[in-house]
């Protein structure tokens, strides 16, 4: 298991609690670019605890997912367990083995730039019927807009223990275009981008879970990812005990060709 399946797994239960849905009209989305059935065949790429799965199960298509982490797949068998349509591989896409031409469309939410491009998008292009959609989408977090004291408060904690002198750049639509065009290199057509935004609020403590599950803060120091952390569950309960954070969610959507 690679470090990052390793870094989700183990923390399983804080990655359910704590990441956010997607909003509805990324699926409306992609169900306008790729009208999917009961006769159709979906694969779903990284299904983590299952954040992005019901309503491609509600379609009743024939589903599988592919998920390498344990604790990640238990949660996930679990919460569908009573849905006949779900299947589940304890794999990578690495070791994933079907026919080519076997599904109507195949999707991965927040999973898909964790693939070496070249071999994500040759291997999905294989597996994709003709006619198929690629749809890959995610979230980006931003800092919250309307706390700027404690914004700032946090941004200074940052700086201390991780040395990072600003915050990441927001997501843009420029950078949604440039990753939609990244298919076309391997012989996708139509494709297409979006963005959407939504709020989430987090009280100290379900923030905490949220952080836990970030790869950068697991990867420091443990003394300094200590401070780190009680430095901003202080901040957060110091200004009013809730921080919402403001995400940019995007899509990209892609064709093989006919």
């Amino acid at each position: 298991m690679t470090t990052f399946e390793t870094t989700f797994d183990s923390a399983a239960l804080d990655y359910e609690k704590s990441r956010p849905a997607y909003v509805t009209e990324i699926y409306e989305d992609i169900f306008r670019y790729k009208p999917i059935h009961f006769e159709s065949c979906v694969l779903e790429i990284g299904v983590g605890t299952g954040k992005a799965t019901q309503p491609i199960l509600d379609t009743h298509c024939r589903f599988v997912g592919i998920e390498p982490g344990e604790r990640l797949a238990d949660l996930a068998r679990e919460r569908f367990q009573n849905d006949k349509s779900f299947t589940l591989c304890g794999q990578t896409l690495q070791d994933f083995v079907c026919a080519d031409d076997s599904f109507d469309l195949i999707y991965a939410a927040t999973a898909f730039h964790w693939i070496p491009e070249e071999y994500g998008y040759t291997k999905v292009f294989r597996l994709l019927k003709p006619g198929g959609a690629f749809a890959r989408f995610a979230y980006h977090a931003g800092a919250d807009q309307g706390r700027s004291a404690l914004t700032e408060e946090i941004q200074a904690l940052y700086r201390r223990y991780m040395c990072t002198e600003n915050p990441p750049a927001a997501f843009c639509e420029a950078d949604a275009k440039k990753l939609a065009e990244k298919a076309l290199s391997y012989g996708f057509v139509d494709v297409k981008h979006s963005l959407y935004y939504t709020t989430k609020d987090f009280t100290a403590n379900e923030y905490m879970a949220l952080l836990r599950t970030y790869p950068d803060h697991r990867k420091l120091d443990a003394s300094d990812r200590k401070k780190l952390l009680e430095g901003i569950s202080s901040a957060i309960n110091h200004h009013g005990g809730v921080m919402t954070v403001y995400y940019t969610m995007d899509l990209e959507l892609a064709r093989k060709p006919l």
